[in-house]
């Protein structure tokens, strides 16, 4: 449970060596995040800050260290830049670039996005993901409060503090039983079912946590739901999401093959790597295009057979109008004579 803001938060102007808190800009379970100054170069930044009692926590200590030391580590277009890393009264801290625009959660908000736009987002997360794997970093908590959408930039990877490094990249001084889950951690919902178990994970526990957010951002609901975080987990383990294609109309088979194929219940069914998963997507672009100009195509063929009707409507009417004059004996309508010339045009 995320604590309410106290006293013992950092107040405006409070000094953490070069940077000065300006304000707070909202807190989380691995800390609380505030805009700030970096004086020595004149650029705003957010400083992440783990609260004083949770700094008794070692485990939570030792993972929001372990964040800093791997974020710092990527450089990459699509995750979040690490600039900084301190202490403020024994509570360690660490400097970020400051980004404008509004998390993948805050942007769905009970929406959907349309294909292609879900395919850029998408394929811009596999990135960033592909370039932390290459390092041997998995992420464990893809979630769309753990996507960051610029405002005129682009997409962002958050908060690397439940990572794990896999063999043999273990960060010297790192024990080895952080290596394998100990215990499930990661968000219900997002999980993969291998991490559910508490089992050992591998980067593809990422593209399966890359396919609950693209099913979300097709769809606009959870590709696992239940009513507690025990059903969610159970949907997770044994139960297949409804087709996305079913769901939204709009997307195209492809576009939906790769979403399943990413929700696969063993890692060995999915993709093999976030950059195969990035090719895969750049595929579909052109399908949805073909999509979108066959959904159009249909429109208009509808619209030219109501249109061939017309006329047929047209002279329905016509014989009507004759077959109401013989019957009645009455004269027809003016606009059905022909009038020798304009000057005896009369009815």
């Amino acid at each position: 449970m995320v604590p309410d803001r106290t006293a013992a938060d950092l107040e405006p102007g409070t000094r953490l060596g070069p940077y000065v808190i300006e304000s707070l800009l909202g807190a989380g379970g691995m800390g609380q995040v505030y805009r700030a100054l970096d004086e020595r170069l004149n650029r705003p930044v957010a400083v992440k800050l783990l609260p004083a009692f949770f700094v008794a926590d070692p485990d939570r200590l030792r993972r929001f260290e372990l964040e800093a030391r791997l974020a710092s580590s990527l450089s990459h277009p699509n995750i979040l830049v690490v600039y900084d890393v301190g202490r403020h009264e024994d509570s360690p801290f660490i400097v970020e670039e400051l980004l404008e625009g509004q998390t993948l959660r805050d942007g769905l908000r009970g929406r959907f996005f349309a294909p292609h736009r879900a395919i850029g987002i998408a394929r811009q997360i596999s990135e960033g993901l592909a370039a932390a794997h290459a390092k041997g970093i998995v992420h464990r908590d893809l979630k769309p409060s753990n996507v960051f959408l610029c405002r005129d930039g682009p997409v962002k990877i958050l908060d690397f503090g439940l990572a794990k490094l896999r063999a043999p990249h273990t960060l010297e001084g790192e024990p080895d039983t952080f290596s394998t889950t100990a215990g499930v951690l990661g968000t219900v919902g997002y999980l993969a079912p291998e991490q559910a178990r508490g089992i050992h994970i591998d980067h593809r526990a990422d593209i399966f946590g890359l396919g609950c957010v693209l099913y979300e951002m097709l769809t606009g609901r959870r590709a696992f739901t239940g009513a507690t975080a025990a059903e969610m987990l159970a949907a997770t383990l044994s139960k297949d999401p409804p087709s996305v294609s079913h769901a939204s109309p709009d997307v195209p088979r492809s576009l939906a093959r790769v979403v399943h194929r990413c929700l696969e219940k063993e890692p060995e069914d999915r993709f093999s790597s976030a950059h195969d998963l990035a090719l895969a997507l750049e595929s579909t672009q052109e399908d949805v295009g073909r999509w979108r100009w066959w959904s159009g195509l249909r429109f208009s063929r509808r619209v030219w057979r109501a249109l061939r009707l017309v006329p047929v409507v047209a002279a329905l009417a016509g014989v009507a109008v004759v077959a109401w004059h013989r019957f009645t004996d009455r004269p027809l309508p003016c606009l059905l004579y022909t009038s020798p010339s304009p000057r005896d045009f009369s009815c």
